[in-house]
């Protein structure tokens, strides 16, 4: 299958049509919340998935200072200030709750995390360095589990999808949408997303290759089918988790469907602390009773997802010949 470029949008990425898909590579910006260094500041307009901490806007922390709110001023080069968020980032304990809050909240059931409960403190310097570095430890793990769920889930969709009944497929496929960055929401989105992948990738005779179409999908490409009107982003149905948001009130957000960058995550080193589901290659999905085809274990997919991603390149794949 030939693709055609068509134009660019306006980041400069390519626009191409094919037979029964349109790639459009588009990155989408979406206000994201962020827990504030200072004062409570939300509601930065950011990137999604790029970690913000509002301590990096001293002006408006300064502005709202002098309209005498009470709320020390506490500029980000302060001393104090540095070393206790370095303290309190380093708290591998706190990560691992996160990591584990997201890993046990599953099938809709109840909600672990409990970043909500971690005190924010104005002052003084060290406490409140301190306290928003365990924030983001906690936050990085929580969002650390549901990005492995969702690179599962992608491949496995994916895997599942590159058939001679690609259509069929995604059209009786059935979306679940949990709202809670736990392990079953992220394994749910990483499927939805690289179904359509898998999908496009069979009907242009690409490789099978979830991992380059991982790939391709966090560098900013979107895919559309326009006879089932099924895509990714914001073409789908997949609401994606905004990192350091509470699922309490991610469930009122059920209209932002947004396209997300890679986020600037910690991610700590998984020995002795993978769960022992990792150790494990599924001969099925949750959603779905046909064979998967991959013989990988979740934690092979996962390291080979890490090291890919540092030295990913960012353009969209090339179509070639490949055997069906």
């Amino acid at each position: 299958m030939n693709r055609e470029e068509i134009g660019q949008d306006l980041h400069g990425s390519s626009i191409a049509s094919c037979q029964s898909c349109q790639k459009i590579g588009t990155v989408v910006s979406a206000k994201c919340e962020v827990r504030s260094a200072k004062c409570g500041v939300q509601g930065v307009d950011a990137p999604v998935f790029h970690r913000l901490r509002a301590f990096h806007v001293p002006l408006l922390l300064a502005v709202v200072a002098v309209l005498g709110t009470g709320c020390p001023y506490v500029p980000e080069e302060h001393p104090a200030y540095k070393l206790g968020f370095a303290v309190g980032f380093a708290k591998d304990d706190r990560y691992w709750e996160g990591f584990y809050d997201s890993y046990d909240t599953v099938d809709l059931g109840p909600i672990y995390y409990s970043g909500g409960e971690i005190p924010s403190v104005e002052y003084p310097p060290y406490a409140a360095g301190y306290w928003d570095g365990v924030w983001y430890a906690y936050n990085d793990g929580y969002f650390v589990a549901y990005d492995y769920a969702f690179t599962i889930g992608f491949s496995e969709g994916y895997d599942l999808a590159y058939a001679p009944d690609y259509l069929e497929f995604l059209a009786e496929d059935e979306h679940l949408e949990c709202l809670d960055g736990g392990w079953t929401d992220g394994y749910n989105d990483g499927f939805s997303e690289g179904r359509v992948f898998g999908a496009n990738d069979y009907e242009g005779s690409l490789p099978l290759d979830w991992l380059d179409a991982l790939l391709d999908y966090r560098s900013g490409t979107d895919l559309y089918f326009d006879e089932i009107d099924l895509g990714t982003g914001a073409f789908g149905p997949v609401v994606l988790y905004e990192y350091g948001v509470d699922p309490a009130t991610l469930k009122a957000q059920t209209s932002a469907r947004v396209k997300c960058e890679v986020p600037e995550l910690s991610y700590r080193p998984l020995e002795g602390q993978a769960p022992d589901e990792f150790d494990e290659a599924p001969a099925t999905s949750p959603r779905s009773n046909r064979q998967l085809t991959l013989t990988t274990t979740w934690l092979e997919r996962v390291n080979a997802y890490l090291a890919a991603m540092q030295s990913a390149p960012k353009n969209p794949r090339i179509p070639t010949a490949a055997p069906k």
